[in-house]
Order: structure tokens, then C-alpha cells, then sequence
């Protein structure tokens, strides 16, 4: 994704089948949240380095975003982020890269916040939007291009739209809530549900055999409008 090669919407699911199912939502987490914020770790990572990593090297680049991605906007303890983005290093068979991400990591751990105060005049990574796509909202909305940016930083709500051949949406309210997600109803979608937490959608009730899927609420208005 960092050459502009692929997109994880393409290259994602196949690597997903070579991890453990447990770790599969975590995975994907750390993906889609490194890309989510991939412009402005890039610039703290910038920062911190004292020259830019070799092309050969950007499998080292990219675990190192998803570390800093880690200590910033994960709830995974600093040690555990650190450990464990150091050891792939062995993994990608470049123990020297060892150190070199133990450092940085560290430094970030001790003064991350103070670093990305001090890189707050750069729009880039204030908004972690590339400069093309400022320019390009700057043009249509010149007063609202940075709420713009702050809404697409969002995490954005797991939603569900319940089959009307399986359930009434109240009724797999219920069964959510025996399940032990909790969950509420859409405000505009008749059939949608918003859990308070994304989950593993094989842990949702008769996911399987169809009875809801996922669908963003906006998404499921387009067949109640026609």
C-alpha cells in the first residue's frame, strides 16, 4: 500500500487467511488504523529518523507506522506494542532493524505528544491527509475542509441491517443482547442496529445463514428511497 501498489481492500483478505481467527480483527484493526493514519506517522517518523529508510526496507518502514500506530490509538500496552513490533523484525529476517525500532519506539513512548505538537503547523499531519486531497476539498468546501478531514479520521460505527425474512429488528436486538453485544437501533434506517463495539461479525447471531448483515446506514436508506 506505501508503493501505491495495492489497496487492503484488495491485498487484505488473502494475507487474514494466514492468521489465527482470534487474531483477525486485530489485524485488520492495525491495517485500516496504520493506513488511517499513515500521513501523520509517516511525518513523526520522518522526524525521528535521521534519514529516510532504503526502498528495499519498506517492510521495515511500514512496521515501524504500525508500531507508532500502536502507542497512539490502540488500547495495546506500550511494552506489548514495542515488543512485539521489535521481535517481527526477526520475521522479516532484519535483526539489525532491531534497534533502530526499539529507538524510535521508545523516543515516542517518552515525548510522542510533545513531537506531534512541535509538527502541528504541517496540515499533513495535523489532518493526516495528503497535500492532493487538501487541495482538492480546500477547492469545494474552503470553510469546511478540515472538519471535513477530522470526519474522515473517525472511527467509523459497525452497523447492522437486519433480514426482514429472519427477524424484526427488535427481535435481534434480543438476541444480541443475549449474546452479550450491546447494541441500539439506527436513528433513520428502520432495519439498522449500531453495536457499541465492532466484534467479529462469526460472533454475531446467524450471521451465517443471513439473517443480517453489515451495511452503513446510509447505504441501507437507498432501498427505502426508491
Amino acid at each position: 500500500m506505501l508503493s501505491g501498489k495495492a489497496s487492503l481492500n484488495s491485498s487484505l483478505p488473502t494475507q487474514l487467511d494466514k492468521v489465527e481467527v482470534r487474531d483477525r480483527g486485530l489485524t485488520q484493526d492495525l491495517a485500516f488504523g496504520t493506513a488511517r493514519w499513515q500521513p501523520r506517522l509517516s511525518g513523526l517518523a520522518a522526524k525521528l529518523l535521521q534519514k529516510p529508510f532504503k526502498a528495499a526496507d519498506a517492510d521495515v518502514e511500514a512496521l515501524l507506522l504500525v508500531g507508532l500506530y500502536q502507542l497512539f490509538y490502540s488500547r495495546i500496552p506500550a511494552h506489548a506494542a514495542i515488543g512485539e513490533t521489535v521481535g517481527c523484525a526477526d520475521k522479516l529476517k532484519k535483526p539489525w532493524a532491531k534497534g533502530l525500532l526499539n529507538a524510535v519506539l521508545r523516543n515516542v513512548q517518552r515525548d510522542g505528544e510533545a513531537l506531534l505538537i512541535e509538527l502541528e503547523h504541517d496540515p499533513v499531519v495535523r489532518t493526516a491527509h495528503p497535500r492532493w486531497l487538501q487541495k482538492a476539498l480546500k477547492a469545494a468546501w474552503p470553510e469546511q475542509w478540515e472538519a471535513i478531514c477530522a470526519a474522515n479520521n473517525a472511527h467509523p460505527p459497525m452497523i447492522l441491517r437486519v433480514n426482514r425474512r429472519h427477524n424484526r429488528r427488535d427481535q435481534y436486538l434480543e438476541l444480541l443482547n443475549t449474546a452479550g453485544l450491546q447494541a441500539s437501533a439506527c436513528t433513520f434506517s428502520q432495519d439498522g442496529i449500531v453495536l457499541a463495539e465492532p466484534c467479529d461479525v462469526r460472533s454475531l447471531p446467524g450471521f451465517a445463514e443471513g439473517w443480517i448483515s453489515v451495511q452503513d446506514e446510509a447505504a441501507q436508506l437507498a432501498a427505502d428511497l426508491l
